[in-house]
């Protein structure tokens, strides 16, 4: 019986399309000369694929027709960690032999003995084809293809030895470990955007198994990459046994869903997995709640997408909350909306909660009149590195010299941690180290970390660290440079680090030189400790001068005013008389009221 598309074709050719059953083909050859060449001979007259499978006994179980390109593939019973036994022989009315992704799926997804393409001509003699074989590599089935072999060669290939082959060591692939997520990479933007991404991956622990790069003028509404690439991800999903797509860019939920049916797998995009990240390394109570907000206001966004369509469906006669206003699929998402929009609600009332705290913690620095220096930068620019650094070598506390966490990996920093670091002259000043900023950053993240870069928004100084040693250098800065734009803090005394000297190249710095001639610039290495003093005199010299000198005794009965003076102030000149302690030493006005009564 002929399956398939058999409208239009005369009973003659039928005729001959359901001999094709009577051909017998030796159990050790792929296919014979008689079945290519009648295979052949029909296609050129009817303009459609014919597909034909058959057992390893040589027997032919199905013919089918297709259309021009493809097409379907016969039932096959999953035989488990097992080849199928069947080999499927199919036209290509194109001409082209070579395998198409659909094949190729076919072949992996089926396990197939193999799968044959005719690339179809005039002349049966000039006919070229090509067999695709399971393969194992690194105990993953893969595709095996080999290309443009006459009828002759097709004929005397040994098949047979290589499913064998397969069949005995196919039951030794195992699924991927459970729990690990191995994804492809894809974008459309550039081939560093995309070795970003791949940072990003690693840094949410997924394993990236392949990366494609589309370069694309126009972005396809339904599939992001064109309905063309995204099949061909469904066989790279396959072959390289994928269980997670990961798109460069934001999609939209009709193409997340899209592509998800078209490969097979979860699908995600690039702002979807920050947000896994950031949940994943939220420590402290404000970073949760601040990542949990961003979360679900994207999620929202898309909940509102949805809505959209059912809009258009409730109230049709006019008359609001009419007959056939909410049916069941609206109640699930008006339910999911009034959940997600509580939640929201009752986040941001209790980040004014924490943020209300950290706001006295500020109003205590500024009461003692201590400077606000904020580092910010690129994710993984070095920021949390150099301020260990900084603290290690000037802290006011010992103390405080323990660490914030450090890594070559992007978002090693969420949480914002302040210290006191004194500088050469002996003023203190408040360091911060801020969440890294990246290209493409989401805004639902901007917004939700607000509370937390407030520490950029009331710093007097900001530290820009630059990782020197990328060749994305100048990018990153505009990248960071866009969110201290929308931040409003551009105006603000910028200090540029050039961070990473041990690493970078003499021509990258220059770049960087040239570009940056008239900013305020010092090139340092957090890692080796290179020029740290004098980025600590440069930070000095920024920060506006809140001390007044003045000269005290202090009785010796007052020892506890003089150990606050040590730790406050800057002691210029210190004496030990008979009426008391005399300390001439630049002093915070605050201080200065405290003290004003020993003063000579």
């Amino acid at each position: 019986m002929i399956q398939g598309n058999t409208d239009g074709i005369r009973k003659s050719i039928l005729e001959r399309i359901e001999n094709l059953y009577d051909i017998s083909i030796d159990k050790y050859s792929i296919f014979t000369y008689e079945l290519v060449d009648e295979m052949n001979k029909i296609t050129s007259i009817i303009k459609r694929e014919i597909s034909v499978a058959i057992d390893r006994k040589g027997k032919i179980l199905s013919v089918i027709v297709g259309d021009s390109r493809s097409a379907q593939m016969p039932f096959i019973e999953d035989r488990g960690k097992r080849l199928s036994g069947i080999r499927v022989i199919h036209t290509h009315p194109s001409g082209n032999p070579k395998l198409s992704s659909l094949d190729i799926s076919a072949l992996l997804d089926m396990k197939l003995d193999a799968v044959v393409s005719i690339g179809v001509k005039e002349n049966t003699g000039d006919v070229k084809v090509n067999i695709g074989l399971c393969d194992v590599y690194d105990k993953t089935l893969i595709c095996s293809e080999f290309k443009n072999l006459s009828i002759k060669k097709s004929m005397d290939f040994q098949f047979r030895d290589k499913i064998e082959y397969v069949d005995k060591i196919i039951s030794e692939i195992e699924v991927c470990e459970e729990g690990v997520e191995r994804a492809i990479l894809v974008s459309t933007d550039s081939e560093e955007s995309l070795e970003e991404l791949q940072g990003l991956a690693e840094a949410c622990r997924v394993l990236p198994v392949y990366k494609v790069f589309q370069k694309k003028n126009r972005i396809d509404s339904a599939y992001y990459t064109g309905q063309g690439k995204a099949q061909e991800l469904a066989y790279l999903r396959q072959i390289k046994n994928a269980n997670l797509v990961v798109f460069d860019d934001e999609l939209s939920g009709s193409q997340v869903r899209n592509l998800e049916e078209r490969i097979g797998c979860k699908v995600i995009d690039r702002t979807t997995l920050i947000l896994e990240i950031f949940a994943k390394r939220a420590k402290s109570k404000q970073a949760k709640l601040q990542v949990e907000l961003a979360i679900l206001r994207h999620r929202l966004s898309r909940l509102r997408g949805f809505g959209a369509d059912l809009d258009k469906i409730k109230g049709g006669v006019g008359v609001k909350g009419g007959i056939g206003s909410r049916g069941a699929g609206e109640k699930k998402l008006e339910t999911d909306r009034r959940y997600i929009e509580k939640r929201i609600q009752d986040i941001k009332e209790e980040l004014l909660r924490v943020v209300s705290n950290r706001a006295v913690q500020r109003e205590n620095r500024n009461n003692g009149n201590i400077s606000k220096v904020a580092l910010v930068g690129y994710t993984n620019a070095g920021k949390s590195t150099l301020r260990n650094k900084l603290c290690e070598i000037s802290s006011c506390n010992s103390n405080l010299k323990n660490g914030v966490f450090e890594a070559d990996m992007l978002f090693a920093t969420l949480d914002t941690t302040v210290r006191a670091i004194s500088l050469e002259d002996n003023r203190k000043i408040a360091l911060s180290d801020t969440v890294g900023f990246i290209s493409k950053l989401p805004h639902e993240l901007v917004e939700a970390f607000k509370s937390t870069l407030e520490e950029v928004i009331e710093a007097d100084v900001l530290l820009h660290v630059v990782d020197a040693s990328s060749n994305e250098a100048l990018e990153q800065i505009k990248a960071v440079n866009d969110v201290l734009e929308e931040l409003n803090v551009l105006n603000k005394n910028i200090i540029i680090i050039l961070n990473k000297i041990d690493k970078a190249s003499e021509a990258n710095l220059e770049v960087l030189r040239n570009l940056l001639k008239d900013e305020n610039i010092v090139e340092v290495s957090a890692a080796t400790g290179e020029n740290l003093n004098l980025l600590l005199k440069t930070i000095g010299q920024e920060i506006p001068l809140k001390l007044i000198q003045k000269e005290f005794i202090i009785p010796y009965n007052q020892q506890a005013m003089v150990s606050m003076l040590h730790e406050t102030c800057n002691i210029v000149k210190e004496d030990y008389r008979e009426e008391g302690a005399y300390i001439k030493a630049q002093v915070y006005e605050e201080i200065y009221e405290r003290c004003k009564k020993f003063e000579v």
